[in-house]
């Protein structure tokens, strides 16, 4: 399951980052915001880090008995419970974002939350 995990959410995160560099504008839209150059250039370093974080986890995929294998799936738990947190929390307190925005952090809290699941299991 975890394996799974990772393949998903690696590929879900290497997509978006690499989104978010092509068409930072869209990123920053969805956010409900103006571009501007500090928007894009922070927009193009989201995009960056998240395909980072989602090659990492495609690669490390096949490592989950390894301790940098599971040091990689916990991190991308943290980072999804986080970021479902980020996006859902000023959405649900002042009805900002679209159905796009909404939908990322929901993908996000699931991730999130399968992963722990599955890291919780595989610890014991």
């Amino acid at each position: 399951m975890l394996r799974a995990l990772m393949i998903a959410s690696g590929t879900f995160e290497a997509l978006f980052g690499l989104s978010a560099l092509i068409a930072p504008n869209m990123l920053i839209a969805a956010l409900g915001t103006e571009p501007s150059a500090g928007a894009v250039t922070l927009a193009r370093i989201l995009g960056a880090a998240t395909l980072g974080l989602g090659i990492a986890a495609l690669l490390a995929r096949d490592a989950l008995n390894s301790t940098g294998g599971l040091a990689a799936a916990c991190g991308l738990g943290l980072y999804n419970v986080l970021a479902a947190g980020f996006i859902l929390w000023p959405a649900a307190m002042a009805g900002t974002g679209g159905a796009m925005l909404l939908g990322a952090g929901l993908i996000h809290a699931v991730l999130g939350v399968l992963l722990i699941y599955a890291l919780a299991r595989a610890g014991r």
